[in-house]
């Protein structure tokens, strides 16, 4: 019962932003959605599991395609961390992405907030997930995390 009073509320406060002109189309978080999207690949699973299986699967090919080399170009040394914010649309497409650095030199910021959006691009359509029984587009973050080496002392 309380699960069903809260999603009214999310419903109802997102009809009331799409009013006010902050959005055309609010994503629903993927936390609370029905059925989140479905990675490619993980069709075959239900519930938890398929859940599970998007989540690994979208997190595998950042991991897979970021260029982390760009921490050695960008001469950077230790962890470097960037957080991606995106819609898996109603039509399964990404869209919206938004990429957001801390790194403190403005070049470095832009070059590790463009990667990351290159990469999250790049992922595969997915089948759209569902609140209420209707397809909705859906919000998702993610951190990006890598090491790069640490410098070496030439003093020392």
């Amino acid at each position: 019962m309380k699960n069903k009073k809260f999603k009214t509320l999310l419903s109802l406060f997102a009809f009331l932003i799409s009013l006010s002109g902050f959005s055309q189309e609010l994503a629903t978080p993927f936390a609370v959605a029905d059925k989140t999207p479905v990675y490619p690949g993980c069709e075959s699973l239900t519930g938890n599991d398929q859940k599970d299986c998007t989540v690994e699967r979208i997190t595998n090919h950042v991991n897979k395609n970021f260029n982390t080399a760009l921490g050695k170009e960008l001469n950077l040394s230790g962890r470097q961390r960037i957080v991606v914010k995106f819609v898996i649309g109603k039509d399964g497409k990404i869209r919206d992405v938004e990429s957001r650095s801390l790194a403190k030199e403005a070049e470095v910021r832009a070059s590790l907030q463009a990667e990351a959006t290159r990469v999250i691009k790049s992922l595969p359509k997915m089948q759209a997930g569902e609140f209420e029984g209707k397809k909705v587009a859906i919000a998702y973050a993610l951190p990006i995390e890598f090491a790069t080496p640490e410098k070496e002392n030439k003093n020392g």
